[in-house]
């Protein structure tokens, strides 16, 4: 094989462009010999029959074959192309194996396998079809397979070329794949996901707005508790001081113990279950003697019998411990 240019290769597409096969799709009783030579392509713009329109320069693809030092395959239906990269059976039925640049176009001298000849023997696929990967402008940079076809220039046919898969266009499997979608679903149903999704999709400025405002509301309603607690703290104390259940000493101590809901809860059984034992007993203003439990310490010592209850598998509340410690019973 001869050396063969480094065209640069852009974005691949599989071009449509049939030129009808010489020889075996022309004998009407389908004796002839399958075509030495076959037309790949025209020689300059041409339109498809699906409105794409390509450009093929014969002397410059005839140098990029020459440069490749590799024979073209010649299948059915682009199965080389649309099979091959799925990792499906994509057999060849001939080869190209030499190029020529002439005045109507490009042409590849086939090396006819014997399932190609017994194609075209059979006239059931009469058209030749490349593909071919090519520039934004649609110039043909080198051909990639040629097939033949029965209905050239179809429709919706994949961009896609094996021979470079870092650039192959994504095909409908795997965006279907990807939206969640059986592996069959069609354009038609790929693109009602991506608008469903499109639509269920918030705006990350909107998203963005939403957390800060959620943050700051969250912030306002745990000052707001906090607030109302106190409000309720001091409700409760200022009670327990009007009913002589606690001394005005006390009350810092009681308020430290109330800084969680819980601790609230724990103070307001306390202090119910506490008798009224300061009547005119003189000590509104005095601090507790030196031998007397702060609140503090009772509320220490309360949790340390609780929990040595709870180890021999008894169970008392918070209040009854606390006037346990405080008439000596802990």
């Amino acid at each position: 094989m001869t050396g063969r240019t480094a065209t640069p290769t852009s974005e691949l597409a599989r071009g449509v462009v049939a030129s009808e096969v010489a020889m075996a799709a022309a004998g009407a009783d389908g004796g002839a010999e399958a075509p030495a030579w076959i037309k790949i392509a025209p020689r300059g713009a041409i339109g498809t029959r699906d409105g794409r329109r390509y450009a093929f320069d014969p002397e410059a693809l005839v140098a990029r074959f020459g440069a490749d030092a590799v024979d073209v395959p010649i299948d059915i239906n682009h199965v080389i192309a649309s099979k091959a990269p799925e990792g499906d059976a994509a057999p060849a039925v001939g080869w190209i194996r030499r190029m020529e640049a002439r005045p109507d176009g490009l042409y590849g001298e086939a090396d006819w396998l014997e399932a190609g000849r017994a194609t075209l023997a059979a006239r059931t696929h009469r058209y030749v079809s490349p593909t071919f990967p090519h520039d934004a402008d649609g110039r043909a940079l080198w051909i990639h397979s040629v097939s033949l076809v029965a209905a050239p220039a179809l429709s919706r046919m994949p961009a896609r070329a094996g021979a470079d898969p870092a650039n192959q266009e994504p095909t409908m499997t795997g965006i279907a794949t990807a939206l969640g979608l059986a592996e069959g679903a069609d354009e038609t149903a790929c693109l009602s996901a991506l608008g469903k999704l499109k639509a269920e999709t918030v705006a990350k400025a909107v998203h963005d707005q939403t957390l800060a405002t959620l943050s700051s509301t969250t912030k306002e309603l745990d000052e707001l508790k906090s607030t109302n607690r106190k409000a309720k703290v001091d409700a409760v104390l200022d009670a327990a001081l009007k009913a002589k259940k606690i001394l005005p000493a006390q009350k810092d101590a009681y308020a430290a113990l109330c800084a969680t809901d819980d601790g609230l809860a724990q103070i307001e059984k306390l202090i119910e279950a506490s008798p009224a034992q300061l009547v005119a007993s003189g000590l509104d203003d005095r601090q507790p003697a030196s031998g007397e439990d702060s609140p503090a310490q009772l509320a220490a010592k309360a949790h340390v019998y609780r929990k040595k209850l709870a180890d021999a598998g008894q169970s008392i509340d918070f209040a009854d411990a606390v006037i346990a410690v405080k008439e000596g019973r802990a």
